[in-house]
């Protein structure tokens, strides 16, 4: 059981990684300017917006653009909600990309409009998690490899990790290394950067084709094991008549990926921002007395300008009034020489 989560207080978001033996097993990202999404533990007072006898469920308007679910077969003992009344309601999990928050009905609520009333920051989650973890302040590491969808294997071999709207699909290659090999090593590492990644949902998982029944089995034991202290609840189903392994795992919200990339891969424009004032302010702290020059690309530096989480204010507290940002091809940090 991890007992220690190292979490840094960077401009703009929160990171954390969960460590378990010395090695990190969890990554997680809490930005400021989500501050509105609707997450585990959180309460809102809501309005029922629709009734769907089909679905048998409500769907509730959170005050945020988003839509929570709330299934009658989930809500022993409420009253007849009918459209239009106003709920107290918390959030069992969090929403993602068409689909919006699964909700638990506490009570009638006298609110006049959807607001959230109670917030569970990301030190609640993780100890909600982890009862008993400890927290320690540091830089965190490592979050932007476990958004990469090409993983290499120690002693050759690779993983390939894509992201559907149907569930996570995962290819090893052995590439020019030994199958048995390749996969054992690829059975660890793959139950690694589900857990890191934050991956949930279904998960399918293509091996090699192992012709020996010890080997599949031994891959297929090495894998399960990989989950040995994962909190979360997970299936994991024999060896299929095509040669993949089929899982499922409680789906807790967004991947690190889809946090950090667009649908296309590529970094969010929010992401190439908070990159760049990371570096800034890392930058700052080596270089305790010069004044600095951020660059980051056109579309971040507008983003930046804008400044829709008020970072100007936060990094002038941290390294004071000397630096100024550039619009540029790549993200730079160089020393202002005007």
């Amino acid at each position: 059981m991890a007992k220690l989560c190292r979490i840094e207080q960077a401009i703009g978001e929160e990171r954390a990684a969960v460590i378990a033996h010395k090695r990190d097993v969890e990554y997680y990202v809490r930005r400021e300017s989500e501050a509105d999404i609707a997450r585990k533990g959180d309460v809102f007072s809501g309005r029922v917006k629709r009734i769907d006898k089909d679905l048998m469920a409500a769907f509730v308007d959170l005050g945020n653009d988003e839509s929570g679910l709330l299934r009658f077969a989930m809500t022993p003992g409420a009253p007849r909600l009918v459209e239009g009344a106003m709920i107290r309601a918390q959030v069992l999990r969090q929403g993602e990309t068409d689909k919006g928050p699964l909700l638990k009905f506490m009570e009638p609520s006298d609110a006049k409009n959807p607001v959230k009333e109670k917030s569970s920051s990301l030190r609640e989650a993780i100890s909600a998690r982890y009862p008993g973890i400890k927290f320690e302040a540091g830089h965190v590491n490592g979050i932007e490899a476990v958004a990469e969808t090409e993983v290499a294997l120690q002693g050759g071999g690779y993983i390939y990790i894509e992201h559907t709207r149907a569930g996570t699909m995962i290819d090893v290659d052995t590439g020019t290394g030994q199958k048995s090999e390749v996969g054992m090593t690829a059975a660890r590492e793959i139950a690694r950067q589900i857990r890191r990644r934050g991956i949930g949902g279904l998960i399918l998982i293509d091996f090699p084709n192992f012709r020996k029944r010890k080997i599949k089995a031994d891959v297929w034991q090495t894998f399960k094991d990989g989950f040995n202290d994962d909190p979360d609840m997970l299936k994991i189903a024999p060896w299929s008549r095509f040669g993949t392994i089929e899982m499922t795992r409680t789906r807790r919200g967004p991947t690190i990926a889809q946090i950090l990339l667009n649908p296309d891969g590529a970094p969010t424009v929010e992401t190439q921002a908070l990159a760049g004032l990371r570096r800034l302010a890392t930058e700052a702290e080596i270089d305790g007395g010069s004044r600095l020059v951020l660059q980051v690309p056109e579309a971040a530096y507008n983003w930046l300008e804008s400044d829709p989480i008020n970072w100007r204010q936060d990094l002038a507290a941290r390294i004071g009034q000397r630096f100024r940002i550039v619009a540029g091809k790549t993200t730079d940090v160089y020393k202002d020489e005007k």
